[in-house]
């Protein structure tokens, strides 16, 4: 088995008196895509937060490739909520996908035709390329979270952690944004992805990560989505269509 890349042990996280995270423990490996889920209020983003070193944590430690997680900047890339964003922020889809390069870039240099190349393939990928002039506040919701995929993608880091990409869109784009998910798994990518869509969870991910403040469940979706565990981190308010899970009507 391949040695993992991200190690959390007895991660505890609490703002003020109140827990967020209680003594959480999971390794994941290399070329994953794993989904966070878990009811409202649960810290699944305080999860993912925590793993970008946006929060800091009471207790336990984040390890990436072995190493501590202040050494490993650069190597994680994230996609914010919608609601997160400034949309109002006069900015085009090309320099928001190039602020992926900005690590790369000299403070006193302009971009490279290089960076330009790598910026406009994830502009490509991800399907905005017609797009790379218009201000992101003309776009549609779905066209808008791509745009952020892109910027991801340009910072051409090994881990992706995305704050539940697929809310507010439709379908078609769901179903893009997948395709862009599993294309960057197979490239070699490992990705971390905030879900609160339970139906599409077994299709969508190899492994899924249920909290409800501390870790109930790691593993398969056929691990993870059993009846009595939903029903116990949800408190039997959950009905599920699924045809790995049935719940009881609560």
């Amino acid at each position: 088995m391949a040695a993992s890349i991200i190690d959390v042990e007895n991660l505890t996280v609490s703002y003020g008196n109140r827990p967020a995270l209680l003594d959480i423990n999971f390794s994941i490996g290399p070329q994953q895509l794993i989904g966070i889920i878990g009811p409202n209020g649960s810290g699944k983003s305080t999860l993912l937060k925590t793993l970008l070193g946006f929060i800091k944590p009471d207790f336990g430690k984040i390890k990436i490739y072995g190493e501590p997680l202040a050494r490993n900047e650069g190597r994680i890339a994230y996609v914010p909520q919608r609601s997160a964003v400034d949309w109002d922020f006069p900015i085009t889809v090309q320099e928001v996908a190039m602020m992926g390069r900005y690590q790369y870039i000299p403070w006193w240099k302009e971009a490279s035709a290089r960076d330009y190349e790598i910026v406009e393939q994830a502009m490509k990928t991800v399907r905005v390329l017609d797009l790379s002039k218009h201000q992101i506040g003309e776009l549609s919701g779905g066209q808008q979270q791509r745009v952020f995929m892109a910027r991801a993608l340009a910072q051409q880091s090994s881990i992706l952690l995305l704050d539940e990409p697929f809310a507010g869109v439709d379908a078609a784009t769901e179903r893009a944004i997948l395709d862009v998910l599993k294309s960057a798994k197979e490239s070699g990518k490992t990705l971390i992805v905030v879900h609160h869509d339970l139906t599409t969870a077994a299709e969508y991910f190899d492994q899924l990560i249920l909290i409800k403040q501390r870790l109930y469940a790691f593993g398969s979706p056929k691990i993870v989505l059993q009846e009595e565990l939903l029903h116990q981190v949800y408190e039997g308010k959950l009905r599920i269509f699924s045809d790995i899970v049935i719940s009881k009507k609560g």
